[in-house]
């Protein structure tokens, strides 16, 4: 593997004075994400309020913030039911059935987002930028225990104007393309599939959904990336060559969405209902260079699960790694025998680009074990070969495997155990897909200190 290149160059800025910040531009895929509770004096402020700065070459500059309402909402609600008991803090959006934060003010549970590549120098004792309220600042210290051991700064305030929270930029794009036309009047929420034609576009990425499951698109927009689509789905099964569960039943059965939003920092989709299990969530969040699938099982005792990327053909000729097997195997529709174990970090990497993948698991479930899946067949030749969805050939396949017995994990049925599982994307350039930094970034996020500003 070759190594990745260190932007050491963007790492930090000279300010007059000769005073070096900025950290975080070592890590330009990971956001920062607070809580109004960790930020209280913007608690209160409209979201729209809410702007961000920073202080370079002895001057503010304004950057993008994005503030995201959260609420305990009952998932039967998300389904336009009468309440179920069964709560989850999750996002609201006044275009689903989640509807709006019932609190429309910046609360201790909403979020507040910003990319770490933002901050610059500690700004002088007193000084504020135009515009904003007198004593509303809370000055955010960002470091990086992986990298350049000087910490960037970025400032939040209420703000007193007309400035775009945005500050004119948008890191990341979403269109919710619902084929049937408005969400809340034509949305078939007892039963699939509910057609889309919807895409997340940034600079490093596109992403393309067929239905509320069917992940079918990914080109790599990264310098110097060819920009073909890699992906043929984003498959779960219960197990190889079993195919009365699948992305494709999830979205046929009953199931409702949570939020679809685009900010200027990050997108929001969120959705639950996977066949018999209607309280099965998962939420994508979408920033410029990285994504992150957080899947919440909710459902009755099965026998197990997979979630895979099966890639498309336009991916041969790339090196799929994990690490378990970092010398790596061709992806070419031939068979390959890697190493299996548990999965903490793979990847996929050529002249298409580079996509790195950390897989992150919390649970309560005793005894739990998980192994690593790969196939790479472009002509099935046994039952356990069979691709359930998609183009029918697999290249690539790969993902955690769960192959023990899973207790029930849905609340409404009864006692449950806990099960949720992320997995971080990181979209690079060829020859830059780098599986075990991604892994040290994942488990040692941006440190980051609040404190008051005048």
């Amino acid at each position: 593997m070759r190594p990745r290149p260190r932007p050491s160059a963007l790492c930090v800025a000279v300010l007059a004075g000769g005073l070096l910040t900025g950290c975080a531009a070592e890590r330009p895929e990971d956001p920062v994400v607070l809580t109004g509770a960790a930020t209280p004096r913007l608690v209160g402020a409209d979201p729209g309020q809410v702007v961000a700065f920073r202080w370079l070459s002895n001057a503010w500059a304004q950057v993008p913030v994005q503030v995201d309402e959260r609420a305990q909402i009952d998932l039967g609600k998300v389904y336009n039911q009468p309440a179920k008991g069964l709560t989850s803090l999750t996002y609201t959006d006044p275009g689903t059935f989640a509807g709006t934060d019932p609190d429309p003010k910046v609360d201790a549970d909403d979020e507040i987002a910003f990319m770490g590549f933002d901050g610059g120098a500690q700004a002088p004792a007193g000084a504020a930028p135009p515009g904003v309220v007198a004593g509303s600042g809370e000055e955010i210290r960002i470091g990086d225990s992986l990298g350049n051991p000087l910490p960037a700064f970025i400032y939040l305030f209420r703000q007193t104007g007309a400035l775009d929270p945005g500050a004119g930029r948008s890191y990341v794009s979403y269109s919710f393309g619902l084929k049937s036309g408005p969400y809340r009047t034509t949305y078939k929420l007892a039963a699939g599939p509910n057609p889309e034609d919807s895409t997340v576009t940034t600079a490093a990425y596109t992403r393309h959904f067929s239905d509320r499951w069917v992940d079918d698109g990914l080109q790599l927009r990264t310098q110097g990336s060819s920009g073909v689509d890699i992906l043929d789905r984003h498959k779960a099964l219960f197990a190889p060559g079993t195919c009365g569960r699948s992305e494709d039943t999830f979205s046929a059965g009953e199931g409702a969405f949570i939020v679809n939003k685009s900010g200027p920092v990050r997108a929001l989709r969120a959705y639950i209902g996977a066949n018999s299990g209607p309280y099965t969530e998962r939420l994508h969040v979408f920033y410029q260079r990285r994504e992150d699938i957080t899947t919440t099982l909710r459902v009755h005792a099965i026998p197990g699960i997979m979630d895979f990327f099966d890639f498309s053909p336009a991916a041969s000729g790339m090196t799929y790694r994990n690490n378990l097997n970092p010398d790596g195997v061709k992806v070419d529709g031939a068979p390959d025998s890697p190493a299996l174990g548990a999965l903490s970090w793979e990847s996929v990497d050529g002249d298409q680009g580079g996509l790195a993948q950390v897989q992150e698991t919390t649970t309560n479930v005793a005894g739990f074990t998980s192994s690593a899946y790969y196939l790479d067949q472009k002509t099935p030749a046994t039952p356990a070969e069979t691709q359930c969805t998609g183009d029918g050939a697999a290249y690539g396949a790969s993902g955690p495997r769960i192959t023990q017995a899973i207790p029930n994990t849905d609340p409404t049925i009864g006692a449950a155990s806990s099960l949720r599982t992320t997995r971080h994307l990181f979209f690079e350039p060829p020859g830059a897909s780098d599986g075990p930094r991604r892994a040290q970034q994942i488990q040692s996020p941006l440190q980051v200190a609040v404190t008051p500003r005048g």
